[in-house]
Parts: C-alpha cells; structure tokens; sequence
C-alpha cells in the first residue's frame, strides 16, 4: 500500500477535504457556505432534503450550527440520522419523501442515487410537503433550504407553497444534461425566477464520462429582497 492510500484511511475525508480548501483554496459547496456567512447570511434554521446520512447537515452546521430538519425516505439510515442530529440541538430526522403532496409514493434505494420513482419499482414510502412538514413544527423557522433529490426537487418546491417566501437562501442539485426525465438548468433557473429568487452561486459537481460534458451543478439562489443581493458595487 503507497503513502497516498495509507494517508487516505487515516485521514477523515471531510479533514482531507477541509485542509485542500485552505491549501488549495478549492470552491466546493462547504467553501461557498462560508462565503455566505463573510456575506452576512445567517440562517435561524435549516432543511437538508435528501439527508441520506447526514454528511451535508455537518458540514453546514460547521459554517452555522443551527437546527436542522435531516428529511430522508430511507428507513435503513433513520438511526443513523437520529445520532447525527443529536449533535445540534433542535435538530431532527424526519422519515419522509418531499413532493408537491402529503400521502405516499414508491422509492428505490440506490445508495447516493436513490429517488422516487412513478412506477410498481422499489418501496413505498411516506410523502409529505414542505408546508405541511412546517405547520407541525410552528417554532421552526427555516430560512436555508438544501434540496438533492435527484431530480424532484421543482416537485418538491411546489410542496412549499406559500412557505416558498420565507425561505432566503436554497441549494438545488441541478442538471445541465437531461438524463431521465429530471428538469434541466434552464427550467429550474425559469422556475426560481417565477417564485421570486436570482442565481446567487453556482459550484460544477460531476462531468459526464461519455465525452467529460459538465452534468450536474450545485447552484445557490436567493430570495430577491435578500440584503446579499443589495450591493450592486465590484469591491
């Protein structure tokens, strides 16, 4: 075994990750998350849809350590989820699916790829809107919203309603390419524009390996009357 791979297993990944930021000054989500915070952003509370197993949750509570809602599908990752949340108080798993209404709908687990599906694949699992989610926790008040949902995040908004205002900040999964019946860049930035927020940030995520095409990005957008967006001056 080489230097590199015995580094690797000593080394936590979110260390190694940490330490090529500062030395590397690299721009990935945790980096543009603190870059929000020197902005003057800071969030009463958050959603992180499509937790899995938390590991976004921790890196956002590195930049603001504030209560958090974990909402995961997957019943295998609840305990998981349930330690992980112990670690900010006020935050909490919620064992559901976001969509654009409360009930139920399949689910295929697939690991970082698991998603609702509209056929008899995978399991059924609860659905629930974000509004409804709120209105059963009246002293949450979250104003950062993460949605990587594989393709039903703009499902998932509509199931926020009017709550959508209240939200400043969201981080969606986005894809450039349309692979499956997922909406692409230019619909979603259509869509949060219609509700009322602008592209803040954008950090490239994967490139296809068919031809190295730039796939998916994680993009920040902003509600329009946030005070990130009221300086129109270069320094």
């Amino acid at each position: 075994m080489n230097l590199s791979s015995s580094l690797k297993r000593l080394i936590p990944h979110e260390t190694r990750q940490q330490w090529k930021r500062r030395i590397f000054a690299v721009q990935d989500v945790p980096a543009r998350m603190e870059n929000l915070k020197r902005a003057g952003f800071s969030p009463r509370g958050i959603i992180d849809g499509g937790a899995f197993r938390g590991e976004w949750s921790k890196s956002a509570w590195d930049v603001w350590p504030v209560p958090t809602l974990l909402v995961e599908p997957q019943a295998s990752e609840q305990q998981l989820l349930e330690a992980v949340a112990k670690s900010v108080p006020g935050s909490e798993p919620v064992e559901c699916a976001l969509g654009d209404r409360d009930g139920e709908i399949r689910f295929v687990n697939e690991a970082t790829n698991s998603r609702i599906v509209d056929s008899d694949e995978g399991v059924p699992v609860s659905l629930r809107r974000l509004d409804s989610l709120l209105a059963d926790r009246p002293g949450f008040h979250p104003d950062f919203v993460k949605l990587d949902l594989q393709g039903n995040e703009l499902s998932a908004l509509d199931g926020a309603g009017e709550t959508i205002r209240k939200f400043e900040v969201l981080l969606l999964e986005v894809s450039v390419i349309r692979i499956g019946p997922v909406p692409v860049f230019h619909e979603v930035d259509l869509y949060m524009s219609e509700k009322g927020f602008t592209l803040y940030d954008l950090v490239p995520q994967y490139y296809r390996p068919r031809d190295g095409a730039l796939w998916q990005v994680d993009v920040f957008y902003v509600r329009n009357d946030s005070k990130l967006l009221e300086s129109t001056s270069w320094d």
